[in-house]
């Protein structure tokens, strides 16, 4: 991601999820060092619900890297409902859909892909769904990775992990990271050594 890219963010918003009916910004790194927020496409798109079943079935593997997965729905929350009991979400997913100018959020009839508070980011991605790796900074979290599912390589789970580990320990003021080259697989950057899974 270039500097130009970097984005900070403070936010309380609607959550469907495990957690509170709302969930503000800092409460997200409670018991993690790093965020993997999951841009949604939209309530009806399919390689999204795949992509959160598959995170769901995996999250053990993004808890034992300390990174909390937070999908983020550009709906209203009866439908990010669906998808709590559809997956038995095991994380945070917000509800974050845009608005009008000052008129009131989307409606049940409207089917949106577009972000209130995540719009900046929303911009800064290719397409949709797509993941942005987060640290915690004093007024907010801090983007410093992205990337579009597209870009992921199948397993996307396993690529999504090997993303974390080339940037989880990349310096914390740092707001430019190596480019991710999740198409070749080769890391640009060492890999510092884990832990078994």
């Amino acid at each position: 991601m270039d500097e130009h890219d970097s984005h900070q963010f403070d936010f309380e918003l609607p959550n469907v999820g495990r957690g509170g009916e709302t969930v503000q910004c800092c409460e997200l790194f409670a018991d993690s060092d790093s965020l993997l927020v999951v841009l949604l496409g939209s309530h009806y798109c399919s390689r999204s619900r795949e992509l959160v079943r598959a995170l769901s079935e995996r999250n053990d593997a993004f808890r034992r890297r300390a990174t909390t997965v937070v999908p983020v729905l550009p709906d209203i929350r009866e439908r990010a409902r669906l998808w709590d009991r559809q997956y038995d979400l095991p994380f945070p997913m917000l509800v974050d859909p845009a608005t009008d100018g000052d008129s009131e959020p989307a409606s049940e009839r409207d089917d949106t892909d577009t972000f209130e508070t995540f719009g900046p980011l929303q911009q800064s991605v290719a397409s949709l769904p797509a993941v942005a790796l987060c640290r915690p900074e004093d007024d907010g979290l801090r983007v410093v990775a992205t990337a579009t599912e597209a870009e992921q390589d199948v397993p996307v789970v396993e690529s999504l992990l090997g993303f974390l580990d080339r940037h989880r320990t990349a310096d914390a003021t740092s707001t430019g990271n190596t480019p991710v080259d999740s198409r070749s697989g080769r890391r640009r950057a060492p890999r510092r050594p884990r832990g078994p899974l």
